[in-house]
């Protein structure tokens, strides 16, 4: 397995592209090739908004863009919770095909394929020390699939404290955080985790969607980190620390 197709999502594609980066040290760091295909939205926030037919059209798409750079070997790698669900599990119940079968099978979540070369005893545990405690927001896309390796790999960076874990949603649910009329239900939903964060007092929250960072973030303005930055990270010191 010395190559895997990323799929890098609409956040890391645009709003947060240090999380594309440190996708590509990580795994450049484990000796894998990353292929990278022509990307556009999963669809899945147009599922989320009644746009069926925009949906179908870059579900399909996106199908033959992995199907043909995975030849039918590689594994595909996602970053962000939601286009994981949607190119796994959603998107094939409503547009089935033979490629969304294949593809659906084949798709990791970063820290899972990592859990995975841990498991196969091919990842590269050269971790430096990172002091920080930090409280796992679980997302709810990862959470439905019964994905939670995060914890794991967490586990091996030294310095790691993880003070809690949120199970619960933060609120934001995709776009519907978003949208001025769901601002109440919205707020009142994300307060537990609002209160999860004033109690703990942690240095940073760790979670891969973006939505429920920007949720987190924006009341309580702590600081963010997709778990595969802080893995980028712990090698990065471990690399300033050997030379």
């Amino acid at each position: 397995m010395d190559k895997v197709v990323y799929f890098t999502g609409c956040f890391a594609n645009y709003y947060d592209p240090e999380i594309a980066k440190a996708f590509l040290y990580v795994m450049q760091k484990n000796g894998i090739d990353v292929i990278i295909p022509h990307q556009i939205c999963c669809g899945m926030p147009m599922m989320a908004n009644g746009n069926y037919k925009g949906a179908k059209k870059n579900f399909q798409k996106i199908m033959e863009f992995l199907y043909r750079a995975s030849e039918l070997k590689y594994p595909i790698v996602t970053t962000c919770p939601s286009c994981n669900m949607m190119l796994k599990k959603e998107g094939k119940a409503f547009f089935p095909s033979d490629e969304a079968d294949y593809i659906s099978q084949r798709i990791y979540d970063a820290s899972e394929f990592l859990a995975f070369l841990d498991a196969d005893n091919r990842l590269d545990k050269n971790f430096g020390r990172i002091d920080l405690k930090v409280l796992y927001h679980n997302p709810c896309h990862l959470k439905v699939q019964n994905i939670g390796a995060t914890l794991h790999i967490l586990g091996l960076i030294p310095g790691i404290e993880v003070l809690g874990k949120n199970r619960d949603c933060c609120g934001m649910g995709g776009s519907f955080g978003m949208k001025r009329k769901n601002y109440p239900i919205s707020y009142a939903i994300g307060s537990k985790v609002w209160k999860m964060v004033e109690e703990l007092k942690p240095d940073a929250v760790i979670t891969e969607c973006g939505g429920c960072g920007l949720q987190i973030s924006s009341k309580t303005g702590i600081r963010i980190y997709h778990p595969i930055v802080l893995v980028k990270m712990a090698y990065s010191v471990a690399s300033k620390e050997a030379a």
